[in-house]
Formats: C-alpha cells, sequence, structure tokens
C-alpha cells in the first residue's frame, strides 16, 4: 500500500502538539477528608472497574485523537494496485430473442446472462460501460456510463423481447462504438459463430459467452385452420429436434375449452402432421404441444377464425396512381379480368366496371361515368372521420365529380352539398366510393393522398373483430372506425395489459407470444403474436474469444484502488459525533 500525498504526514506535528497540551491541563490536588465513608462507595467502584474509570476520564482524548488520526490517514489518500478486467470501455451486447428463454440448467439462458453480466460489473472499477440489446432494432440501455446502480438498474429491468435478434445489425452498431483499441466486446447470446464477428479489427478482443449445454426441444412449426360449413378443419406440424423418440401430448383449446387431444410419438430428428377433419366453431384456436422440454416459448400456436385481406384485387381499368400507392403500403396488387376470379382473401379497388357487377366483398369503388360529371365549384370539406386522419383536404383541387350511386352512404368528403367521397355497406361488407375520376384532380401530387390509402385499407379490412397476426413488439397504426377510440389490451386470462389512444398512439403488440383480446366501444378484437420462424429451432455454438492472444495478454490489468480515504473521512465523521455526545454528557 502506499499514499498519494504523503506531506500531509506532517499533520501529525499537530497530534503531538494535542497530547502535549493534554499533559499541560490543569491538574487537580489530592486533599484528605475525613468523611472517608461519603467516599468509600466510589473507591469500590473504581477498585472493581479500574480500566474502565480511565477510559471515561479520558474518554474525549481518546476519541479527538482518533479522530484526528483519521483525518490525517484520509489526506494522505492510501492506495493499492488492484487487478481489475483490461480494457477502457466495456460494450455488452445482450441477446434478447425468444430462445434466450430456454433452460440452462435449472435457470433460463436469460437469467444465467444477467447473472454473468453482474459478475463482470463487479470486477469492473470505473471503467466506462455501454449495453447493447439486440431485437429486430437494436438499442443502447446505457451509454459510456459508470455507475455501478445505474447499469445494475439497467440490467435488472431489461427483459426479453421475444423479437428475432438482428444480431448483424447489434454488432454492427457495437463496431461503431468502438473507439480505442482498449475497447472489449462481450456478447452473452446462444448462436454466435466466428463468421459473424469477422467484421471486427484483428486486435479487437471480443468475448462470445453462447448459452447452450441444454438444446432438448420439440417444436410446434405450424398450426392452420380452414372453415368447412360449419365446421372447421385444422393441421398442425410437430417437430422433434432431440435425439431420441419423444411422446407428446397435442391439444386445441380455446379459452378453457378443450377441443381436441391426442397423445403421439414423434420420431428423433422427424416431423409428424396432425390432421383434425372437424373442429366446432370458435373464435380462435390455440395448439398446444405438452412436453417437459428445454424451450416452451415455441410449444404454442395460435389461429383466429377470421378472413385474413392481405390482397387487393383490381377489377376494371384502375388508374396507376390508385395501384402504385396500394403497394407502397406493402400489399400484393393482382389485376382480375373477370370478377368471377376475385378471391375471397382480399380486398377489391373498381374503376370502370358497374356497382352491380360485384360482389360481396371490401371494396373502394371509383365512379367512371362521363356523362354524369359535374363541375366542383365550392370548397372541400372533410368531415372529422378516420379515413382522413393526417390528410389535409385543403389543399386538394377537385374540377368535377359525378353524381354519388347511395344517398344514404355517410359523406366524409364534400363540395358544398355535392358528396365526393362516401362510405357505407355494398351487401353487408364495407365501401368507400370515390364520386372523382384521378385525372381530374391533383390529388396523387399531394402527400395525403397515400396516406388516405392506407387509412382507407384499414378502415375496410378492420370491420371484422379480427386485428392481425403481429410479431411480439410489432408496431403500426389503427384505424377500427372511431377516429377518438380507446383500445384497451387483455391477456386471455383476463388481465389488462395496457389502453391506447388510437388517435394519438400507434399500436404496439405486447412481446410475449400468444393470444389477445382487445376491447373499444363495447366490441372485442382478437389478435395473435407470434414468434418469429427463425426463432422456432434452438442452434447450439461454443463459446469462444476472438483473437485470444491479444484477449490473454490483455485479460486483466493493475488499477490503482484509494476509495479507502472516503471510509475514513467517513468513520471520522461518525466518530465527531459521538465526541459531540460524549462532551454533552460531561465526560
Amino acid at each position: 500500500m502506499s499514499v498519494a500525498s504523503p506531506f500531509f504526514f506532517l499533520f501529525s506535528l499537530f497530534i503531538a502538539a494535542f497530547i502535549l497540551l493534554y499533559f499541560f491541563r490543569k491538574q487537580y490536588e489530592q486533599v484528605p477528608v475525613s468523611s472517608n465513608m461519603l467516599w468509600e462507595q466510589v473507591l469500590n467502584e473504581r477498585q472493581a472497574s479500574p480500566w474502565l474509570q480511565k477510559l471515561q476520564h479520558n474518554l474525549l482524548f481518546w476519541l479527538q485523537l482518533l479522530i484526528l488520526l483519521l483525518i490525517m490517514l484520509a489526506l494522505t489518500r492510501p492506495y493499492w494496485y488492484g487487478k481489475v478486467p483490461a480494457g477502457d470501455h466495456f460494450i455488452l451486447v445482450v441477446d434478447t430473442s425468444a430462445t434466450m428463454s430456454a433452460k440452462e440448467g435449472e435457470k433460463t439462458r436469460f437469467a444465467t446472462a444477467k447473472e454473468d453480466i453482474f459478475k463482470l460489473l463487479d470486477e469492473i472499477d470505473q471503467q466506462e460501460v455501454t449495453i447493447i440489446s439486440t431485437g429486430q432494432k437494436p438499442k443502447i440501455i446505457a451509454n459510456h456510463e459508470q455507475d455501478q446502480r445505474a447499469l445494475r438498474k439497467a440490467i435488472q429491468e431489461l427483459e426479453l423481447s421475444y423479437e428475432y435478434d438482428a444480431m448483424d445489425q447489434a454488432l454492427e452498431l457495437a463496431e461503431s462504438l468502438v473507439t480505442t483499441k482498449d475497447s472489449v466486446v462481450h456478447l452473452f447470446s446462444d448462436h454466435v459463430v466466428e463468421e459473424d464477428v469477422a467484421s471486427f479489427s484483428e486486435d479487437q478482443s471480443v468475448f462470445v459467452h453462447n448459452y447452450n449445454s441444454q438444446h432438448d426441444n420439440l417444436s410446434l412449426l405450424s398450426f392452420g385452420t380452414a372453415p368447412e360449413g360449419e365446421k372447421v378443419s385444422a393441421v398442425a406440424v410437430i417437430a422433434n429436434e432431440t435425439d431420441a423418440n419423444e411422446q407428446v401430448d397435442f391439444q386445441v383449446m380455446s379459452g378453457e375449452t378443450l377441443l381436441f387431444s391426442k397423445k403421439m410419438h414423434v420420431a428423433a430428428n422427424q416431423e409428424a402432421v396432425v390432421n383434425m377433419p372437424t373442429l366446432p366453431a370458435h373464435p380462435y384456436y390455440q395448439a398446444v404441444i405438452r412436453t417437459p422440454d428445454d424451450y416452451e416459448a415455441d410449444n404454442e400456436l395460435t389461429a383466429i377464425s377470421t378472413t385474413s385481406y392481405d390482397k387487393v384485387y383490381a377489377v376494371g381499368d384502375v388508374n396507376p396512381f390508385y395501384l402504385a400507392g396500394l403497394q407502397t403500403l406493402g400489399l400484393e396488387v393482382i389485376q382480375v379480368d373477370d370478377v368471377a376470379k376475385i378471391g375471397r382473401d382480399g380486398m377489391v379497388i373498381a374503376e370502370g366496371v358497374s356497382l352491380t357487377q360485384l360482389g360481396e366483398y371490401p371494396l373502394l369503388f371509383i365512379q367512371s361515368e362521363a356523362k354524369k360529371k359535374q363541375k366542383v365549384t365550392e370548397t372541400l370539406t372533410a368531415a372529422d372521420d378516420p379515413l382522413f386522419t393526417h390528410v389535409d383536404s385543403k389543399k386538394v383541387y377537385i374540377a368535377s365529380a359525378f353524381r354519388p350511386l347511395n344517398q344514404e352512404w355517410q359523406t366524409i368528403l364534400a363540395s358544398g352539398d355535392q358528396p365526393l367521397i362516401q362510405k357505407g355497406t355494398h351487401h353487408g361488407y364495407p365501401i368507400i366510393a370515390l364520386n372523382f375520376a384521378l385525372s381530374d384532380t391533383d390529388w396523387p401530387l399531394q402527400p395525403g393522398f397515400p396516406l388516405f390509402l392506407y387509412n382507407s385499407y384499414q378502415w375496410l379490412t378492420y370491420q371484422t373483430n379480427f386485428l392481425g397476426y403481429y410479431q411480439p413488439g410489432e408496431e403500426k397504426w389503427l384505424n377500427l372506425g372511431n377516429k377518438q377510440m380507446d383500445l384497451s389490451i387483455f391477456t386471455e386470462d383476463g388481465d389488462n395489459l395496457y389502453t391506447i389512444n388510437l388517435a394519438e398512439e400507434s399500436f404496439i403488440a405486447p412481446v410475449k407470444p400468444g393470444v389477445y383480446e382487445g376491447i373499444a366501444d363495447e366490441q372485442s378484437y382478437y389478435f395473435s403474436v407470434l414468434l418469429d420462424e427463425r426463432e422456432k429451432s434452438l442452434e447450439a455454438a461454443p463459446s469462444f474469444v476472438m483473437n485470444p492472444k491479444e484477449a490473454q495478454s490483455r485479460e486483466t490489468t493493475e488499477n490503482i484502488q484509494d476509495h479507502l480515504w472516503f471510509w475514513l473521512a467517513c468513520i471520522a465523521l461518525l466518530l465527531l459525533m459521538a465526541e459531540w455526545e460524549v462532551y454533552r454528557r460531561g465526560y
């Protein structure tokens, strides 16, 4: 041990002066007293505990002396050299994907990784730490942080995202944060291989901690349903990733109702198909395999009984601006020349055909009869409707329009008393009618046009009780028909997770896979959160160190430990408070 400021040892001269002053204090002469009986009890107490009596008599002196010694030692700032992990900046990349929920011994891989991170933080002393969590988009949850409490809180609050880990993006982010050769990268995952970290420089130390000592897994690869009259048929595929034949209990539930159950054997490293020809009609179906494997997140899949509109069928001479706008939304646009070829898995956009030719499906209808055109002369006014969310209609110019096909439909955009855009129902399905041609307007040149198409698609396809399938944590805007609607999200057990205002907030799916219920205006909407297909198998990769020679030479380093002065000062302060109390009591 050494001291940083030996000059303060001169403070010992002051301590010596304090001791000398104590010896030169006023002394009292002993005077014989004839009434010895009065002092007999005091003498007996002194003879019984002479050291205690002396300590009490000189207690102030000893306390003051000890306080001065502690202050002197604190001022000299004693220090010693201790070993800490080498590096001035530690970058920790933590995998939060679903496979990290697999068991690693009696704990999950994620819990084991967090314990190892806490151990690493115990060894780090005054070095900067950056923590990155993986996911579809990696996030920095601590940036160049030195406060141990803040770091521990960040790790303690870190939870599984169940998203597919875009490890390549997380590693690119980590590499961009490496500013010096003394930066050290630690990866906590279960499947990182050497090719993944090959982009780091040759002198960069990268420690990869893979957790995969156990990987016995049976996975429910797929589960789907199809309506057949009043019944529903279903099929499921189960994969056995172990090296032994396994017996599983396969069940299909709807809430607490058991609809189908079958015990079956699945051969080692093989797949098995389960056919269910007749299931009773229910709002949703949950397929579950009950088996004591190491990875439970892929043991359940959900199918919701509803029609999914993921395609757009274009009928007639639809203006290319409509088709291009719908394609930018990520929709598959299919041009058909016969209404009989329209499928039941999409909405329809029609122009240049008669409304009577069209059947029962969500419809975006554009009028095109030139003989019925009327000039638009008055200012456009838009209703407060979800179709015009974030759409500015004041800048839109429309030269002429057609007479409305149905006066009972709700008017969304009008010029005076002339309806330009309407919505309603046709053959029991939602319809949006545009009573003007795009050739008579500059709307496609406005930024609000693709937003209107998006709002229209949302409204047409969400007039059912099905909100769709989502990835964990997926975010998107919803339009359920009421601009000011609040949507409350509930688990299958009825626990309220959160409530959002659809006019102000985007919808963010829960992170844990399963079926959920959204309630708005006393109407129920079901949706399902599904695992990414890449998260349905457990991959094995050993832990390793990139550039082991460089890492070994810098595994630990000597670091000055000089925090003893703080504790010495704290003890001196406590003794000073005790000294004041002793003086007050008159010892």
